[in-house]
């Protein structure tokens, strides 16, 4: 039975390298071609209004290596969302964006907790999210981290998923858009429940916009 078991183990193993050295070995014919920016197709998120911006320096674009990004904070009046989406037209820029639990505490936060769990959203396409999430503290600030690793139309929480979704999709569709999307809120008035919340209410409102976004161009 064990034998059996390690058998498939190595078969699936083989498949796998051999499928990503083929996908890899194609030429990037279908590289899509955006006709805007992100920050212009994510301007205007409905309930949410766009209340500042937080452009990257130019050293930092070229160390991530981004085709594309947005830094911005929404308001809906009663909470204010961070929302930062690296963008990568090709999957050989997989793994340029830093995960959270490596940079955040180069950055001299604290991580206090950490996790994994999967949100169905409340619009009308009711996709599903899976996401990681981390508790930060630096001094007398706290903030909630959302985030997820985007291959293509398919959220990951982790990057090892996000390469074998990539590689599904580019088999299946031939596109290469990926990228990481973190969210967050600081935690002043809000409980952790009401954090949350807000951070779900803003990712169903602005989602469909970067879902016509990451499937638009050819």
């Amino acid at each position: 039975m064990h034998k059996t078991n390690f058998t498939k183990i190595v078969i699936l193993i083989v498949c796998f390298v051999a499928a990503a050295a083929f996908v890899q070995s194609k030429p990037d014919a279908n590289i899509a071609v955006k006709k805007r920016q992100l920050q212009d197709a994510l301007a205007n998120i409905p309930e949410w209004n766009r209340v500042g911006s937080s452009p990257l320096d130019d050293r930092i674009v070229q160390v991530l290596e981004l085709d594309d990004y947005v830094s911005q904070n929404y308001s809906n009046g009663n909470h204010e969302i961070s929302l930062y989406i690296g963008y990568y037209l090709s999957t050989k820029k997989v793994g340029a964006a830093h995960d959270p639990l490596v940079c955040m505490p180069g950055q001299g936060w604290t991580v206090l907790d950490e996790g994994k769990g999967e949100v169905v959203l409340e619009n009308q396409n009711r996709e599903r999210i899976s996401y990681s999430s981390m508790m930060l503290q630096k001094g007398g600030a706290k903030q909630l981290v959302v985030y997820w690793f985007q291959a293509y139309d398919t959220p990951a929480p982790s990057t090892f998923k996000q390469k074998l979704c990539l590689l599904y999709r580019k088999l299946l569709t031939g596109r290469e858009d990926n990228a990481f999307v973190r969210i967050s809120t600081f935690l002043d008035q809000s409980s952790i429940d009401d954090s949350y919340r807000s951070i779900f209410q803003f990712v169903s409102s602005f989602y469909p916009d970067f879902m016509n976004y990451v499937t638009s161009g050819a």
